[in-house]
């Protein structure tokens, strides 16, 4: 029996990947005031990042509404099991929504997984799934491959400004300002589906040079994605030192969607991992 892979947008898989893996990604919403938009639908990156710089109000962003589960399971489940990936329930409560619409559409064919982690942490482990749906395997070593991934990941995100992080009440104020003052510039680390400090920098070329040296410190690396959110000429140069340090490791670079842009804001920039199997 046939099995497909459904994740979310905050997954922020271009579409390319989700058409070359048979993934369903259902998108967040995004809303700037009472305008509310499907993230990576009807809102595209570009457009979000240039409305983000002009707005005085932080956008916000909300889970899929149940329907929107609902009526993709009842679509896909009709057509064989689902296994649907998706961002720690720690961050939203998208999971906590699609487990609601299995219930009430098909619980014995729809296996819901909590990756613990976002942006293209959540993605490979989508893709893990999605592999191993391809090669014809059940559901239950679908939800495993991405349950493996997740247990394997190391992600670090470099910011621009803290102002973001501020306004959207992920740091106090105070903390905002003597970032801004000293110039520093934050790179956190996401673990267990929670955000933790990892440094400080006060340069751009710094912050660069500490995710080079966080992302390629592990010599067994089995897949590397690269994001950012307006800076793709400091993403594509991460990118190529990771390349030259692992060379043949599968590596993913891409753009933070609207749903994360709205906390990282512009200058955003970062990294997933899969550390390899022991």
């Amino acid at each position: 029996m046939a099995v497909h892979i459904v994740t979310d947008s905050t997954s922020d898989i271009s579409k390319e990947l989700a058409d070359e893996h048979g993934i369903t990604v259902i998108p967040l919403t995004v809303s700037f005031g009472h305008e509310s938009y499907s993230d990576g639908v009807d809102l595209t990156a570009e457009e979000f990042y240039a409305r983000l710089q002009l707005t005085k109000a932080l956008p916000t962003t909300s889970q899929p509404p149940p329907a929107l589960f609902q009526y993709a399971y009842q679509h896909l489940a009709s057509r064989g099991d689902v296994v649907s990936v998706h961002l720690s329930h720690k961050f939203s409560g998208t999971v906590d929504a699609a487990r609601a619409a299995a219930r009430e559409v098909a619980p014995d064919r729809i296996t819901v997984v909590d990756s613990g982690s976002v942006s293209m942490g959540l993605g490979m482990c989508a893709i893990a799934a999605a592999r191993v749906a391809r090669a014809g395997g059940t559901s239950a070593a679908c939800a495993a491959a991405a349950e493996s991934v997740a247990g394997r990941l190391r992600i670090a995100v470099a910011f621009e400004t803290l102002e973001y992080l501020r306004r959207g009440g992920r740091i106090g104020r105070a903390a905002a300002f003597l970032g801004g003052l000293l110039r520093l510039k934050p790179i956190l680390t996401v673990k267990d589906g929670e955000t933790f400090p990892v440094t400080r920098v006060r340069s751009r070329a710094r912050a660069l040079d500490e995710l080079f040296a966080l992302c390629a410190r592990d010599e067994r690396i089995d897949e590397i994605a690269i994001m950012h959110t307006t800076t793709p000429e400091d993403a594509a140069a991460l990118a190529e030192r990771a390349r030259a340090a692992r060379p043949g490791v599968p590596l993913h670079l891409g753009r933070f969607g609207p749903a994360l842009g709205v906390h990282g804001g512009p200058g955003m920039l970062g990294f997933a991992v899969v550390e390899g199997v022991p």
